[in-house]
This record gives structure tokens, sequence and C-alpha cells, in this order.
């Protein structure tokens, strides 16, 4: 085996200010101590001067780099701030949006418009949710950026950091004002996903009502009425007094206002009644094809008081034993309401019993108009407490643009040109380590030689991305995927008792439509619970995305990196000096940023129609009083299938992106500073000229006093691919 250090000559000469200092080969392995001494020397001395060289090398102005990036987030972020204060400051001064006990109503009247209008705010929270998060995501990779000094520092101690990616690492290894800020932005993305989608909600409003059955000479003059003996009849304790008295107030109600009732056929009551909550419709009169005659001369026949509470409120079209077939024989049967309804609507006869055993059928119905009183509304305490979560991130990101004046390292551009103008004596020789190289080896402190190139072809996307990542994303979507599948399948059980579940039916119900059916069954103590519950999958789905996004990033950051073996390229830097070019998006190009950020808005979108708050208030038959108010938490069985193909979808593709092949073959660095910083020591050329010229990385044939070849950037035309089996610089610094 050769040894490498043997033959190390002297390096090319670095330029630091207006010094110039010559990085030495030299000793075999019995002069490690002074080897060692030296280079640690070296680094002390870079240390000194680096603080001067980068002063006049970089540019730490606002308006370049990823400065501008984090400045159009924070702007973005200020507009979404003033955005949520100006809505919030006009709905609680306005006094026609009724501002009580922190809840303001944007609107009441048609249920149709209120959905409409909520379905499109929901919309508009959810793009700015989106910004929010995206703007945090890109100024969390900005801040968690590492400087070349504390990068110095952790290879000084055989610790690497990440560059070019989302990193927690990287908080352990940064300075503490830098880590704060990125805590800070982290931890107010929680409490906005979580309340955000919930700031606005709409009300449903119910009516309940009573449900009489008459003869059809009940409206002739002088006939004969008496309910208290036709609801006594035959069971004298069914019926108390007050419900006896609502029934009397309802017909008194009629008999006064008879010009609110509207006549309707079998076919269009059934139609207008088969509805979990009826809105503009309240008291009804069944009319049958009986008439008074001696032996039964009272018009009165039954009454029935619905609630619009319960799994089924429409099931009152069944409770008196309705039957749609020629059968007259009375049977044991489920009620299906919207099989009463086809029935009917195809001509067959509208038949009930009475509770009196007595078969009649229905001619027609007098309904009873209302006006709606479907809400928008508005909570003024989560309004507060979103407003305090983006006043954070605002002053967040504009400390970030203000403060963080140290250059720091953010793009592969960036390091590749610090490294080859500086280059780091603690990964020199091992010039073409990979990550799990610096993880095995080089982070001990192992002696290495040459070695032989042993890769065949070119490596895959998949590469780039260490298995935790790749363990940690999967297992985490793969497991929300299987829940949330679980709950679908009891939520299609459970919606399966009153209707179908195949999907025309399931699409017709909607999404983010309540309806009685489908409610997860928690008793809530109050509506922040019910909140809370409603937006948890979005907190989840947002730590999803940015797990997602992290591993994009990271195969992303390994293709470009191959794009360096492939050909020349310019080096894109944050901070770009003569023959560089800048950049405004940090590792992933707007081509896949865009369906990135647009995935993540339909998903919290399409979330928040799949579960989601549902209140509804219930007014009495006589519409004086709200009787029931319910706060529960809805689900959409179609919006939630539309959700997890979506989400398979966007696995699938993550995994097919991870086979796609690099751009040419190259070592495997992923984010790892050292392996970067190991395929950074230049040969034979002046490194500020190299930095100005477009670059590649490979083969730059066998060095002078070597002995073996070497790798390395070159703005040369001479740069060729690696060579299978061909020995390789691989000598590292000896064991400490």
């Amino acid at each position: 085996m050769l040894n490498f250090t043997k033959k190390l000559p002297k390096w090319t000469a670095v330029s630091l200010g207006d010094n110039n200092y010559k990085l030495e080969g030299g000793g075999g392995r019995g002069g490690s101590k002074s080897s060692s001494t030296e280079l640690l020397t070296l680094e002390n001395e870079y240390t000194q001067e680096r603080s001067n060289s980068l002063s006049s090398v970089w540019k730490p102005v606002w308006y370049t780099g990823w400065h501008t990036g984090v400045l159009a987030c924070a702007t973005s972020v200020v507009i979404v701030l003033l955005i949520n204060v100006s809505l919030t400051i006009y709905v609680a001064t306005k006094p026609e949006y009724k501002l009580e006990d922190g809840v303001g109503t944007l609107y009441s009247g048609s249920c149709d418009t209120s959905r409409t209008i909520g379905m499109w705010l929901h919309l508009g929270i959810n793009a700015l949710s989106t910004l929010l998060l995206s703007g945090s995501n890109y100024t969390q990779q900005c801040l968690a950026a590492p400087t070349r000094s504390e990068i110095d520092a952790a290879h000084a101690r055989r610790r690497w950091v990440d560059i070019g990616v989302p990193s927690v690492r990287n908080l352990f290894r940064i300075k503490p004002e830098r880590a704060l800020l990125w805590i800070a932005i982290g931890f107010t993305s929680i409490p906005l996903h979580l309340l955000y989608n919930s700031a606005v909600y709409t009300s449903i409003a119910a009516n309940g009502f009573v449900a009489t059955v008459v003869k059809n000479d009940f409206f002739e003059p002088g006939a004969y009425s008496n309910m208290t003996q036709a609801l006594h009849r035959d069971v004298t304790d069914r019926i108390d007094s007050k419900h006896l008295q609502l029934f009397k107030d309802v017909l008194d109600g009629y008999n006064a206002s008879s010009q609110n009732y509207e006549d309707l056929t079998p076919s269009e009551c059934t139609k207008l009644y088969n509805n979990d909550f009826i809105s503009d419709h309240r008291n009804l009169i069944l009319i049958t094809k009986h008439s008074s005659n001696a032996t039964h001369n009272n018009t009165y026949l039954d009454a029935i008081a619905v609630s619009g509470q319960g799994n089924s409120p429409s099931s009152w079209m069944c409770a008196h034993g309705i039957q749609v077939t020629h059968d007259y024989e009375r049977t044991s049967f489920i009620c299906d309401p919207n099989k009463v309804t086809l029935n009917v609507t195809k001509g067959l006869p509208w038949r009930i019993w009475l509770t009196t055993l007595e078969v009649v059928e229905i001619s027609g119905c007098k309904s009873e108009k209302t006006a709606e009183k479907c809400k928008v509304q508005f909570s003024l305490g989560i309004m507060l407490v979103v407003i305090f979560c983006n006043l954070v991130k605002a002053c967040s990101m504009i400390m970030t643009v203000v403060r963080s004046r140290e250059p720091t390292l953010v793009t592969l551009g960036d390091a590749v040109d610090s490294f080859l103008r500086i280059p780091d004596p603690t990964t020199l020789g091992i010039c073409f380590a990979d990550r799990r190289f610096v993880k095995r080896e080089w982070r001990r402190g192992w002696r290495t030689g040459p070695r032989q190139w042993k890769q065949m072809g070119v490596q895959r996307w998949w590469t780039s991305a260490s298995k935790t990542r790749w363990i940690t994303c999967n297992f985490l979507c793969s497991i929300t995927i299987i829940v949330a599948g679980c709950l679908l399948r009891s939520g299609m059980d459970l919606d399966g008792v009153y209707w179908s579940t195949d999907l025309k039916s399931m699409w017709e119900r909607g999404f983010g439509k309540v309806n009685s059916v489908s409610l997860i069954v928690i008793t809530f103590r109050n509506i922040t619970q019910a909140i809370l519950l409603a937006n948890l999958p979005q907190t989840i789905l947002s730590f999803l995305y940015l797990t997602y996004n992290s591993l994009f990033t990271c195969m992303l950051s390994g293709h470009e990196w191959s794009l360096f073996s492939h050909h020349h390229r310019t080096l894109r830097v944050t901070s770009p000096r003569p023959g560089q070019r800048s950049t405004y998006w940090l590792q992933i190009p707007y081509a896949y940023a865009i369906p990135l950020i647009t995935l993540s808005g339909l998903l919290h979108w399409l979330t928040s129609q799949s579960i989601f708050l549902a209140k509804i208030e219930i007014s009495d038959p006589l519409g004086k009083e709200i009787s029931a108010i319910k706060s529960a938490v809805g689900y959409s069985c179609i919006a939630i299938i539309f959700v997890l193909s979506l989400g398979v979808l966007a696995l699938v593709t993550a995994a097919g992106m991870g086979f796609r092949p690099f751009a040419a073959e190259i070592t495997t660095v992923g984010s790892c500073s050292a392996a970067i910083s190991a395929a950074c020591h230049a040969w034979g050329e002046d490194s500020e000229v190299i930095i100005g010229k477009k670059v590649r990385w490979g083969d730059v044939g066998i060095v002078p006093n070597m002995g073996v070849r070497h790798f390395t950037f070159s703005s040369e035309d001479n740069v060729g691919k690696p060579i299978f089996k061909e020995v390789y610089a691989g000598t590292g610094r000896e064991g400490e």
C-alpha cells in the first residue's frame, strides 16, 4: 500500500488577504506528531486570518443572496400579518358583525351562500398558511446554515455539519442567537396550523318542526278537530302536556298566518324534508286521502315533534312505518329515507302507519316557509393567537436579515467557493471521501492510504439522503396514511348504517359538508376542544411536509453535485463574484419548489374539508329561541379519500425520484461538510482563478511526486471521469 503522506509535495499557495501561506505535505507515519502539530498551527493561523479575508471577499449586504430570499419571506409574512390585523380590527369594530363573547358573525342568511363563503375563506386561509410555512422553512434553512468558522470548529473536533439542506444537527453547532431565531420560527408554526383554519367557520341553522297528520277535510269550515282526543286515543300516556301545548301552538300559528305555508306534492315534500338539517322550512302538515265520517269525525290523526338532532333526523319519515310497496301488511324494516324519496318520486304511493295501526296515504303537504339563518362566524380569540404567532415570525425573519451579517454557506456553491479559496487541512488527502467514509473513518481519526475507485456506474438520487431521513419520512407518512385509512374505514362503516357508501353517494354528500351522521362520536365540553381536534391533522400534515421537503432537498442537492462531474459549471452562490451566478432559491429549483408548495396548499385545504368543525344551532318549532347548540367535529369520507390518494401519490413520486440516476459518477457527499471539503483541494491552479470560472470535478491526473491520481475541482479542460479500480489519493491525517 502506498503511503500518500510520504510523497505529498507543497500545495499551491492559498491567498489570505495580503499574506501567502503554503500548505506543506510531508512526513511519513513516523512523523505524525510533527505533521499534526504543523496542521493544527495552520488551522489557527487560518482562523485568525479568515475574519480579515472574508470581510473583503464576502460582502454581507442585506440585498444579496439568501438575505434577499429571507427578506422576501419576511415581506410575505408581514403582508399576511397586515391582512390578519386589518380583518380582525375591521370585524371587531363593525357593529353589524355583532361581536359577542369573542365571536363575530361575518354573514347570516342563505346556507348555500354561507357554505360558499366559508369554502373560499378557507382556501384563502390555506394559501396564507402555506405562504407562512414555506417562508418559515426557507428562513430556518438559512439560519441553520453554518459559517466557515463554525465548520472549522466542528471539523477540528472531527465533527461535521449539514450544508444545503434543512438541519436540526446544525443547531448545536451554530451561534445561540441564530438557534433561538430558528426555534422561535419553528414553534410559532404549531399554534398557527392548529388554530388558523378554525378562525373562520360556518354555523348551520337547523329548524325543529312538528309534522301533523290530518284528514283531507281538515281545512274545510266547521270541520271537527280535537287534538287532545287524537293524540290520547288508545295510548293515554303517550304525550305529555308540554308537547301537547307545542302541537296546539304550531296549529294556532298556522291558523294565524297560513300565508306562510306553501302547498307541496308528496314527491316535493319527501325531497324537501329528506335532509339532515331543514333551514328554510319548518312545520309540516301531512294531508291524507281520508275524509271524516260518522265513526271517525275528528280531522286530527297524529303528530310528531322532530328536534333536528340524532344520527338521522329525517328518519321521522319512517318512524310511523312508511310503506312504498303495494304490500300493506306491516313488517319490520330499517328506515331508508333516500329509498322512500326515490320511490315516491317514481310515482309510488306514500303510505304511513299511524300509532293506531291504521294505514293512511299522503296526498299532499303544507310546509311553513322560514328565512335561513346559517352563519359564517369569526373567532376573535383564535385570531389574536394567530396574529401573535404571525408577529413573532415576522420579527424573527427581520432579525435574521438584519443580524445575520457573517456570511454562511447556504448552497453547495458557497461551500465549494469557500473550500477552494481556503482549503481545510483536516480533510487533506481524502479527495473522494463520501459521507459513509466520513462517518466511519474520518470521524474516528483513522489512518488511511490511497484507495481504488470501486464505484461502477452512476449512483441514484436516493443515496443523497441518509437512511435516517428516508426511514423517518416514509415511516411517518406511511403510519399517517394507514391510520387515516383505518379511520376512513370506520367512518364508512358508520355512514353505511344510514347511507350508501359508494363513491357517487359520497360525492353527493360533498367536501366539508356537515351532516347528522358523519360526526366524530366524542362529547366536547366546549368549542375549543372541538377546534383543537379538528385542526390536529393540519399540524401533523405540516410536519410531514417539512420531512418530505427535506428529502427532496437532499436528492436535488445530490443531483446538483453530480452535475459538477458531468460538465463544467458556474458556481451558484448567494453572494456572487465575477464569473459566478447568484441564486434566489436555496436547493430546490422553482420547477420542483412550486409543485411542492402547491401540493402542500392542496393537501391542507383537502384536510380542512376532510375533518372540520361542525357547529349547529337548532331552533324550536315556533322559531322563538335556539333550543340546542351542538359543537362537534365532522368528517367527509370522499375528501379523506382524495387526501389519501394524494398522499400515496406523493410517496410514490418521492420513491420514483429516488431511483433516478445522477448525471455522472461522483462521490456521494450528501450534505456532509467534511466530504464536500475533501473534494475541494485544488492542485496546480490559483484558487482565485478557479472560482471565477466554470469548474468541473474529476480526475486531474497523477500529481507530480505523488505517484497516485487525484480528484478535485478544476477549470481546465483535461478533467476526466473516475477510472474504475484506479488508485487515487486516500491518505488523511493520522489518528489522534
